[in-house]
């Protein structure tokens, strides 16, 4: 059984609220605020007491019933001992009733952030920016706009916040900007603000994850340079954060355990994506079918989110950590304490990622995997695991500060949906012209691919190419986009906007409506290439010069599909024109894709988790061997 935090859902009743306070069995209303200020104390224990906060809160209630902070954080704390629907229909009725109330419409924002409900988050954060013009509350909402993919009105409220923000206080605001303008594909006014708010807020990680991860968009990127940006963020993090203590009583568990040959393997995987996310697809398989007489498995949840794919993946791990709420240093000692043996970074630079932990080494071993295409900068981090098609050898080494570990096939295991719609016939059968796509994040889609993609429609006649993403939903992205299009010679009726769809079934079928996949660069795509084939979609890439332009060789090796991977623009605008020029070629290849993928090393986790576990155990031998020197 997975080691899930449980909480008690369960309702207190009037005999348990009088058992506890023996000596207050009615509220007077006089003691209203000294109630409120023990149930706060309860609440913000280090215990977080949330079970006792509720006693309290309900008899205020009792005595106050319209008492909007007892109100308020009733539902606060009924949300935290998993009675969510009813505490948050507690909460928007105190904010109903003290609208102007800044604190409670932030709160009940983060709520429906945490829940999911991002169009109610965002209600709640415009509603706070009405009461107070607060720049700090304009970057808050910003960053929900931006993750909702309204980048113009993120990009507007960021602009804003700088406005109103003290010179020193700015750098928040322009990160903000950045990561609006970065997913827009504005990369040159996103890094030159990355840098300002790197200036002005020196010790924030996150603000530097954000500024090396956008390098890796840029048309023409400079690879030495980008490594050198990645170490100065190993070199700094590191020196901010102290390595682990070695305990000497863990220290001589550890040298016990490892006496014993025979033992089982502890792993930490450590993500803020165990759930129905990209790097979810990849980790869900590999959980599953992990040998758990050779290893023990520990996922350190770094969300508080838990939909259908998180509670699969809890059901399969060993023992199940929600760390959201931990400190770097609680995380690291946490990790220490479960005396891992290798712990893996699935998220790299990425959105919430817990590097700073890594920096302070709690485990002998550390590895990065999946959730990143590059170096993560940190000396403390041991290896990358990769392959010799992304990351052929002898390439790419000097740009890590991580061993490369090289799988012998793929370098990633892929789970498609198991509600995924079947694949139809070949669209440009029944249309008589071809389709193009991509699915791809815009950042990707830089004015380089652009040109390219509209030499390749004038190599098809009649074709037409079709983007998708999940920022579609606005009108003025889409008309950004046509500019776009339009300023590289695009005509109008060669680029069409898709909407995003509202559930994964429709999204994939999507696809039915594609012929050829067309795959960016140098940033490949990675999920959206695997969905596209899943869904019979061949996808043309191009083969670049480190693994972040290098997935797309990696997945059409590992599928027998060489052809598919260009050596230069020419050749990928010619690979492109001659299959779309080729419909009977095309029809067979789209009708045995499906197939082809699930027989692959890219669909058979039990083949890959075991390459993976001989790798372990490979880096564990390693270790072993430097101690014993």
């Amino acid at each position: 059984m997975s080691e899930a935090n449980g909480k008690n859902t369960g309702a207190n009743s009037a005999a348990d609220r009088s058992s506890v306070f023996i000596t207050l069995p009615g509220l007077a209303p006089t003691q209203v605020s000294l109630a409120k200020a023990l149930a706060a104390a309860q609440q913000h224990h280090a215990m977080r007491e949330f079970d006792k906060a509720k006693i309290i809160y309900q008899l205020i209630l009792d005595v106050a019933p319209e008492n909007v902070d007892a109100m308020f954080y009733m539902g606060a704390a009924m949300h935290q001992t998993g009675e969510t629907a009813q505490g948050v229909e507690l909460m928007k009725r105190a904010t109903q009733l003290n609208p102007r109330a800044v604190g409670l419409n932030h709160n009940l924002g983060m709520v429906y952030e945490a829940i999911g409900n991002m169009p109610a988050a965002i209600a709640c954060y415009r509603q706070v920016i009405a009461n107070d013009r607060g720049g700090h509350w304009h970057c808050t909402l910003a960053k929900q706009l931006t993750d909702a993919g309204q980048l113009d009105d993120a990009i507007e409220f960021a602009r804003e916040a700088l406005t109103l923000l003290a010179p020193h206080a700015r750098g928040i605001a322009h990160n903000q900007l950045a990561n609006a303008l970065t997913l827009k594909g504005e990369l040159t006014e996103a890094i030159a603000n990355f840098q300002i708010a790197i200036a002005l807020d020196i010790e924030n990680a996150m603000v530097n994850s954000n500024y090396v991860l956008t390098l890796n968009y840029q048309s023409q990127p400079n690879l030495a340079e980008i490594f050198k940006e990645h170490k100065k963020f190993g070199d700094k993090f590191e020196s901010f954060v102290p390595r682990m203590y070695v305990n000497p009583l863990l220290a001589k568990a550890r040298a016990e355990a490892n006496a014993n040959p025979a033992r089982r393997l502890r792993i930490g995987y450590v993500s803020p994506d165990f759930n129905d996310h990209a790097v979810g697809k990849f980790i869900e398989p590999v959980l599953a079918a992990h040998d758990t007489t050779k290893f023990e498995v520990f996922c350190y949840y770094n969300k508080n989110r838990v939909d259908d794919a998180t509670k699969r993946m809890q059901n399969v791990a060993a023992h199940w950590r929600m760390t959201a709420d931990m400190f770097d240093g609680d995380l690291a000692t946490t990790i220490q304490n479960d005396t891992i043996d290798i712990l893996v970074d699935l998220s790299g630079h990425t959105g919430l990622n817990r590097l700073l932990v890594f920096a302070r080494k709690p485990a002998p071993i550390q590895v990065t995997w999946i959730g990143y295409p590059n170096t993560t900068g940190l000396s403390t981090m041991d290896y990358r695991i990769t392959d010799a098609f992304a990351d052929p050898i002898g390439a790419t080494e000097a740009l890590h500060t991580e061993k490369l570990a090289r799988m012998p096939e793929c370098f990633s295991c892929f789970k498609p949906p198991s509600n995924a719609p079947e694949v139809k016939t070949l669209p440009a059968i029944a249309r008589q012209k071809i389709t193009f796509g991509s699915f791809n994040n815009f950042a990707k889609i830089t004015p380089e691919v652009m040109r390219v993609w509209l030499e390749i429609l004038a190599r098809v006649p009649g074709s037409r190419l079709v983007l998708k993403n999940w920022c579609l939903d606005n009108e003025r992205m889409k008309k950004f986009m046509l500019d776009a299009f339009a300023l590289c010679g695009a005509t109008p009726g060669q680029i069409e906007l898709w909407n995003p769809n509202t559930s994964n079934f429709d999204h994939l079928n999507c696809y039915n409506s594609i012929d050829i996949g067309l795959d960016p660069f140098p940033y490949n795509g990675t999920t959206t290439t695997c969905d596209a084939l899943w869904m019979g979609v061949p996808v043309i890439t191009l083969a670049g010069v480190s693994h972040v332009g290098r997935v797309g060789v990696s997945q059409m090796s590992n599928l027998g599909l060489q052809e598919l991977i260009a050596n230069d623009t020419n050749d990928y605008v010619a690979k492109a024109a001659a299959l779309a020029n080729d419909v009977p070629r095309l029809a067979t290849l789209r009708g045995g894709l499906r197939e082809r993928v699930r027989s692959s090393p890219l669909m058979d986790a039990p083949r890959f988790t075991k390459n993976l576990e001989a790798a372990y155990h490979n880096m564990w031998n390693a270790y072993l061997s430097t101690q014993k020197s």
